[in-house]
């Protein structure tokens, strides 16, 4: 009975106080830019944390023949590095499955 009237008590004190701190004034819309630059900001910031995730297999690709290999999960020395493999691909051009084992990649930079 005690956790339940604690429970109580501090739903009853939250509901108060949000419904304490709104008023009439607070409800209105801000005429101005509106969800404009919030949205161009998520994207542009997502575009480019998505670029730097990506980056270091794509600034220096695998050796020809072999692709990135997202699977394997070992570490790797450097972030610069990552692991590739020989991909053997089906009729329709898509990876069907990998050939070999996986190879550790670094650049040299």
């Amino acid at each position: 009975m005690k956790r339940l009237f604690t429970a109580g008590a501090a739903i009853a004190l939250v509901a108060g106080t949000l419904m304490a701190g709104t008023t009439d004034a607070s409800a209105q819309w801000r005429r101005g830019w509106g969800w404009g630059p919030g949205i161009a900001a998520g994207i542009i910031g997502g575009a480019i944390i998505g670029t730097a995730l990506t980056a270091p297999w794509r600034a220096y690709p695998p050796p020809p023949g072999w692709a990135y290999y997202p699977a394997y999960a070992q570490p790797v020395p450097s972030p610069n590095c990552y692991w590739a493999r020989v991909p053997v691909y089906d009729a329709y051009g898509n990876v069907a499955t990998w050939r070999g084992a996986p190879r550790l990649i670094c650049p040299p930079y």
